[in-house]
């Protein structure tokens, strides 16, 4: 049985980043893009609830009150948690597709399977939620090819502003080739690939995938 997720907003005082650097943004956001930002979580819960492993609880936490733009997923033994910063709800690239995008990245942490940041851990590596966010939760949402290009490339542009890299484009690609898989952070370039191939069930990258 699954159990039913919960969405609820916060005031969080600290998080450690597991999807992207400490960075702030700007003025916190509106109540009106705060409603906006939940109704999107609402619909992202409906729409992934039944794709959740048994007995699993998701919740989803907006934290309007912090300027940092980031967002990470925790869990503690059945129950994962979702929590988005207000700087990152507040970004002048984010928008409702590119929130659900973001949605789907940290489920992906949680969906994607290997290969995972450690042996006995439990989340995927970053390159490998990016994948499962293209190739299985973005379709899970309904979207299209144009809207989820349009958001791949303002999320991974969001990335990139955080990182302090190039923005990515979706007519390039990164062109290196490890040898061994990155368990950290690929480029930005690097995870837009990503996004773009699972969204066309490609093989991953090699600009971050390779042996393990």
């Amino acid at each position: 049985m699954k159990l039913l997720p919960l969405i609820i907003i916060f005031i969080m005082n600290h998080a450690q980043a597991l999807c992207l650097e400490h960075d702030r943004f700007g003025e916190l956001p509106t109540e009106v893009e705060v409603k906006g930002a939940e109704e999107v979580t609402r619909e992202f819960h409906l729409s992934v609830q039944n794709h959740l492993p048994d007995q699993t609880e998701l919740l989803i936490k907006l934290d309007p009150t912090s300027p940092r733009i980031n967002a990470e997923i925790n869990k503690s033994g059945n129950q994962a948690t979702i929590h988005v910063l207000g700087g990152m709800l507040k970004h002048p690239h984010m928008g409702s597709d590119v929130l659900r995008l973001l949605l789907c990245h940290e489920l992906g942490h949680l969906m994607g399977g290997a290969p995972l940041k450690s042996r006995n851990g439990w989340s995927s590596t970053e390159g490998q939620a990016d994948y499962y966010l293209g190739f299985s939760c973005a379709k899970t949402l309904g979207m299209n090819e144009a809207k989820f290009l349009d958001a791949a490339l303002n999320l991974a542009t969001i990335y990139a502003q955080v990182a302090r890299e190039p923005e990515p484009k979706i007519n390039s690609c990164d062109q290196r080739v490890v040898e061994r898989t990155n368990f950290g952070y690929p480029s930005v370039q690097c995870r837009l690939d990503t996004m773009i191939a699972g969204w066309n069930h490609l093989e991953r990258p090699r600009c971050w995938f390779g042996d393990l």
